[in-house]
């Protein structure tokens, strides 16, 4: 017989989120190519990450998809050792906010880099990994 549920117990949960993606979905058809995309406002400039489907400057709905590269540079980061409850099978890891070469700053998992070794300034890169549902995500990666 299996202990009742307590303020200590932890079970599985399991979610699904239904996003829609059909203004944005070239950004992860482009993640399943290798590629990292955002998009550019065609009336201000404004370059936005993540993707807008709408400028969130101008409100303009003239975007086009420009390519970001992958280098970057670590802006700041953060090791979490305590999970949350929805990462409770994940070991500790890291979550770093990266600037890439046009100035705009991204949020991604940091992996393969010690927590000591991080520095600001460190030199990154962006890959892309495949969840085992096969959904694309991004990381930094050391240069």
């Amino acid at each position: 017989m299996s202990e009742p549920p307590s303020l200590h117990s932890r079970r599985a949960l399991t979610l699904r989120f239904d996003i829609p993606i059909s203004k944005t979905h070239e950004f992860w058809d482009a993640l399943k190519q290798g590629r990292f995309v955002t998009t550019k406002c065609s009336k201000c400039g404004n370059v936005s990450f993540p993707p807008q489907a709408d400028c969130p400057r101008c409100m303009s709905g003239e975007c086009r998809w420009v390519d970001l590269g992958r280098n970057a540079t670590l802006v700041t980061f953060t090791h979490v050792r305590v999970t949350p409850a929805s990462f409770s099978g994940s070991d500790p890891y890291i979550i770093a906010i990266g600037e890439l070469s046009q100035g705009l700053k991204v949020l991604a998992w940091l992996e393969g880099v010690d927590p000591a070794d991080a520095k600001p300034g460190m030199e990154l890169k962006v890959e892309v990994r495949t969840i085992k549902e096969g959904g694309p995500y991004y990381v930094f990666v050391r240069a």
